[in-house]
């Protein structure tokens, strides 16, 4: 009796294995080779409403947590004027946080990573010991053409998940006899 009960049961356990082999071949959006409307159109087929509603949903850091962003598939973060991991957060502190809630947002069932944003407006002031560069209408208004454009490559935000930047944009108007 005992071996009839264990041939169906590992016999569907190797049906589960095999169905979810073929389920993982068979995710388009996660295909770098396919084309991009084609992994948009597979994502969306496979998402619910709840995760389609969280991944339009961003939040201040200061809510989060690696769980809230599993539970809620919460699809963007914000670090405001001011909010900081901690007092005195080094480059350190803030790589290990953004990890911390990728994990989160990765571990979902569909493992769709989420978006990173900051409030850029004199480089990434809120790191203890960074670079603040002047505001955007500060620079503008020295009207040195060379220094603004020398700055514009050097002001972006290079940590690693942090993928938006808020930040104001003036440009530089320049008299064209001038340039």
């Amino acid at each position: 009796m005992g071996k009839f009960v264990k041939i169906p049961f590992i016999g569907f356990m190797l049906f589960c294995v095999l169905a979810m082999v073929i389920e993982a071949e068979n995710m388009k959006y996660k295909d770098p080779k396919q084309k991009l409307s084609v992994r948009i159109k597979d994502l969306l087929k496979r998402m619910t409403l709840e995760e389609k509603i969280g991944q339009m949903t961003q939040i201040e850091r200061k809510v989060a947590s690696a769980e809230v962003m599993s539970k809620y598939f919460i699809g963007s973060l914000l670090s405001g004027g001011g909010s900081v991991p901690k007092p005195n957060a080094t480059a350190e502190d803030w790589v290990n946080m953004v990890n911390d809630f990728q994990k989160g947002s990765l571990s979902t069932r569909l493992g769709i990573p989420m978006i990173y944003g900051i409030d850029a407006v004199h480089g990434h002031n809120n790191v203890y010991k960074a670079t603040i560069f002047p505001h955007n209408i500060g620079l503008g208004v020295t009207r040195q053409v060379s220094i603004n454009r020398s700055l514009k490559c050097r002001c972006l935000v290079l940590f690693p998940g942090i993928s938006l930047m808020i930040c104001h944009a003036v440009l530089l108007v320049v008299d064209a006899i001038d340039a």
